[in-house]
Order: C-alpha cells, then structure tokens, then sequence
C-alpha cells in the first residue's frame, strides 16, 4: 500500500518496532563510546583525609541529628 505521493505507508506496529531498534541502537552506541579505555584507570575515586572536600565530623553529627529530630516530629 503506498500514500498518494508514492511513498509507503506503515502500520503503528513496524514504525514503533523501528523507534524502538532505533533507540536500542543509540543507546548501545552511546554505552561504547563512554566506555574507558583499556590502559586508563577508571576515576580518581574518593579525596584522601585532609581534604576540603571530606566532610567533618561535627557537620555529619550536626546533618543527622537534624535528620533524625524530624523524623520524631512526623
């Protein structure tokens, strides 16, 4: 069966099996192009002690103490 301009009219089911390879296809290529390579490492991981970035002691105290001050509030 074709359209009135020549070209090939398709059922819902061949085009949603079409947008749905399509997207398998994508996805798979986008899973390859991330993947690091052999001879790199895979991340730096977390900061060692003494950096800016760990968090202190007194703040996680402070973090769940307040987390947990709400829950006896519900």
């Amino acid at each position: 069966m074709q359209a009135q301009n020549g070209a090939p009219i398709q059922s819902r089911r061949a085009f949603l099996r079409r947008v749905a390879l399509g997207m398998a296809t994508l996805s798979a290529a986008a899973l390859v192009v991330n993947q690091p390579k052999a001879g790199q490492p895979r991340g730096a991981g977390l900061p060692g002690p003494g950096s800016i970035f760990e968090p202190r002691q007194k703040d996680l105290r402070s973090h769940w103490a307040q987390k947990l001050f709400r829950l006896r509030l519900r």
